[in-house]
């Protein structure tokens, strides 16, 4: 089953697993989160954004029209507030050297982003913190994605000089230790004025967090009350 953390109105906010497709167009019958939501009697469920299929983590989901469209507006409108948490290939002095804000443009070629120098779309994310993992010459990161743009954290960090453990894509070793995870979400429900906050619960495709870590998404979440 599809672990389903709160319902607002014609919405599903969900977790979804690491390795499983949010959707599959060319194979409606494949599994998916889709499918499964549909399976499970939740009707003509709406993909709103997505997440990469190694990747694990927050993902909204309408069930109707109205609601897919609030959704699409406000992710146009650049109003939602989007972290990520991330094990690059990288030991903790590197790591550390990523905090700040980054900007690149990307391109497409076939099933991989590029930086480009023009022509492409601009890209923005913040480091906010980097921890030490549990594997050396590993680190973790926390991330607020401002755009959404296709593999945007794989490839910019990886141009960094940090790509995702496991990332053969974007040049790291091979390793079955890849980790991306969307971890929490600030948005405005369909229906509703004020903003929610949804985190991603903690599973076995998450390797263990440090405890500062946890404390620095609690103040990007919350800055007020953590200082």
């Amino acid at each position: 089953m599809v672990t389903i953390l709160d319902s607002p109105l014609d919405t599903l906010v969900v977790r979804k697993p690491a390795g499983l497709a949010c959707e599959l167009p060319r194979d409606p019958a494949a599994d998916s989160i889709v499918m499964r939501l549909r399976a499970e009697g939740h009707g003509d469920v709406r993909l709103v954004h997505r997440l990469d299929t190694p990747a694990c983590g927050l993902l909204v989901v309408a069930t109707s029209q109205p609601a897919a469209a609030h959704y699409s507006a406000e992710i146009a409108g650049r109003r939602w507030e989007k972290w990520y948490a991330a094990e690059v290939a990288a030991p903790m002095g590197k790591a550390a050297a990523l905090v700040g804000r980054h900007r690149m443009y990307l391109s497409t070629e076939g099933r991989r982003a590029v930086v480009v120098r023009s022509g492409g779309k601009p890209a923005f994310l913040t480091v906010h913190h980097a921890s030490a993992s549990t594997v050396p010459r590993r680190s973790l990161v926390l991330i607020e994605l401002h755009t959404g743009r296709f593999h945007q954290i794989r490839v910019m960090l990886a141009t960094l000089g940090a790509p995702l453990v496991g990332d053969t894509l974007y040049g790291a070793a091979p390793s079955p230790d890849f980790y991306l995870e969307h971890v929490a979400l600030r948005a405005v429900p369909f229906g509703e004025a004020e903003a929610r906050v949804w985190r991603s619960p903690a599973a076995n495709d998450r390797p263990l967090w440090p405890a500062d870590l946890d404390a620095a998404l609690k103040r990007a979440l919350d800055p007020v009350s953590e200082s």
